[in-house]
């Protein structure tokens, strides 16, 4: 259990550290030792639990991911998606400094792909709607990569840039641009 809280110390410690660093350095600027000096951590630790400062960028990105897929869990057990879409806009909104870090950082495609793994989990129904009728698997993974490619541009271009929009009107836009209730 100690050890436990210690490598969460660290790992929260290391990614302030960065945070704070990525404020006024470019990533591929940042070496491991100005990162450990940054962050009170020694050489040894940092590579303990990572081989490069961006690990810590992918570890930041994965801890988003799993907090919004949960908020899409409750949301599909309800069958509410403007309500996901609220949650995870709010949430996005909340996190908007950590987002346009990893926005700088080209994490592009790992968003998608994880948008597109939601669409999958919550958008079964497409079929039954008539949206993707008498279509091959093929032709459905292009068109739920359409929607997750949509949605993520979306949310970039809403939090990278100064549009004057509230978490809870981006989310309506979205909702009405999916249109799969």
């Amino acid at each position: 259990m100690k050890d436990d809280q210690r490598i969460a110390l660290t790992k929260r410690l290391l990614r302030e550290g960065l945070l704070r660093l990525l404020s006024k350095t470019d990533l591929n600027k940042i070496s491991v030792t100005q990162l450990c000096i940054e962050s009170g951590i020694n050489r040894a630790t940092f590579y303990r639990h990572y081989e490069e400062p961006r690990d810590i960028l992918n570890d930041i990105k994965y801890e988003i991911f799993q907090e919004v897929a949960a908020f899409a869990e409750k949301a599909a057990s309800k069958g509410d998606t403007r309500k996901w879409l609220e949650l995870a806009c709010c949430y996005f909104y909340e996190h908007s400094d950590i987002l346009k870090i990893l926005f700088r950082y080209r994490t592009d495609d790992d968003f998608v792909l994880f948008l597109n793994e939601r669409f999958n989990e919550q958008y079964p129904n497409l079929i039954n709607k008539g949206y993707f009728t008498d279509v091959d698997d093929d032709t459905m993974r292009l068109g739920t990569f359409y929607y997750a490619g949509g949605i993520y541009y979306i949310l970039r271009q809403w939090i990278t840039e100064p549009i004057n929009k509230t978490p809870q009107e981006v989310a309506v836009l979205m909702y009405h641009f999916l249109n799969v209730d």
